[in-house]
């Protein structure tokens, strides 16, 4: 995907086994976006983090910094990715 070279990359903070994550990492690359995942497995140490940076833990979490978004919720997510990318 040639419009995508000089984006930054999302952050997706998931954790495998989440029925909610899943259709977001998905989404993610049937649009072919880069995006790093932040994984928030049971004693990770990015639990903490998240409850830092957000004031919460919920995954899906996703930080957009091409747009400033960060947003919870993963069908809002697909949604948004739909929407703008």
């Amino acid at each position: 995907r040639p419009d995508n070279e000089n984006m930054q990359p999302l952050e997706f903070w998931a954790y495998e086994c989440s029925p909610f994550c899943r259709p977001v990492k998905e989404k993610l690359c049937s649009l072919c976006l880069p995006h790093t995942l932040v994984s928030c497995s049971r004693g990770s140490a990015n639990r903490d983090r998240m409850v830092e940076k957000t004031g919460r833990f919920q995954v899906p979490y996703l930080v957009d910094p091409n747009t400033g978004v960060d947003m919870f919720e993963g069908a809002a997510m697909v949604d948004y990715l739909d929407k703008v990318y």
